[in-house]
């Protein structure tokens, strides 16, 4: 219990970009620990990404709508998540340190979102993939619209490829050219995909160059789970038992934590004073 509550203070420090690519790594060596024991037990059908993956069936979407991002956080093998997280990590960085958290989030998740769209509609649209109907998994198209991004608001921007320097735009172009052109030989949902993040990358980076910053709707709700999370932790686990009896004392010290938590949910934990934090705390530990 102890190392895990180190590994959860320590995934707390990190910054948004390692956060991402830390849970995209958990999700790609968890399922093959479960599905072992799916294995024993004689349930070889299922798999647990099957939960996670991106259908282009309408029907299988309506009963597992999170899977328009989950997707994206899971790998079909080991040079797919290296690819991705090596290519997401330089161009993050850049991304994260230039306009920070907010945006950065946005260009990721809206970009996974553009990817899954694209994908699902093209399967929907297009007679060549009439009677086709593959998952999809890899966060290709949010990597695409980071990186995509990047190019078009400092399309100069230089990376050092071993012994050469190459600016990023023609790294751009190269990428969506060869999107373009294996869309006819082989993953070609994955392909169509790439290019529906790129194009959120390259629209919302106009729209940045605009004044303009669409996509708060996706801060709103990662800040909604989040303190949504906190709550159940702190409230429901620790002060909601059964046939529990309060003394004069506890009600007051309750009163104080409902006022807490009320704070977190108009202005946010960080919104709390360390006083605050405090209470939250030692109650958390009775």
């Amino acid at each position: 219990m102890e190392l895990i509550h180190e590994l959860k203070q320590r995934y707390k420090n990190l910054d948004i970009l390692s956060q991402f690519i830390a849970v995209m790594t958990l999700c790609f060596v968890l399922p093959f620990i479960l599905n072992t024991f799916l294995f024993l037990f004689n349930l070889k059908n299922l798999s647990v990404v099957d939960f996670f993956d991106i259908s282009p069936l309408l029907s299988e979407l309506l009963y597992k709508p999170w899977s328009l991002i989950t997707y994206g956080f899971f790998h079909a093998d080991l040079w797919h998540l290296i690819s991705n997280m090596i290519i997401f990590y330089f161009s993050g960085r850049v991304v994260l340190d230039l306009f920070g958290k907010d945006k950065f989030v946005k260009i990721f998740i809206i970009g996974l979102l553009s990817g899954s769209i694209t994908y699902v509609l093209s399967y929907n649209i297009f007679p060549v993939f009439t009677g086709l109907k593959p998952s999809m998994i890899g966060a290709s198209a949010g990597v695409m619209a980071v990186f995509i991004f990047l190019a078009s608001y400092n399309p100069n921007y230089t990376f050092r490829l071993i012994v050469f320097d190459i600016k990023i735009i023609y790294l751009a172009l190269i990428l969506i050219a060869m999107d373009l052109i294996q869309i006819p030989i082989g993953n070609s949902g994955g392909h169509l995909a790439h290019l529906g993040g790129a194009a959120w990358g390259y629209y919302y980076c106009v729209q940045v160059k605009q004044g303009n910053d669409t996509g708060q709707w996706v801060i709103r709700f990662m800040e909604y789970l989040k303190e949504l999370s906190f709550k159940k932790r702190n409230v429901k686990k620790v002060y909601k038992r059964k046939n529990y009896k309060s003394s004069p004392k506890t009600s007051v010290d309750q009163q104080k934590i409902d006022l807490i938590l009320d704070k977190i949910s108009v202005s946010g934990y960080d919104s709390l004073t360390k006083s605050e934090k405090n209470i939250l705390f030692k109650a958390g530990k009775n």
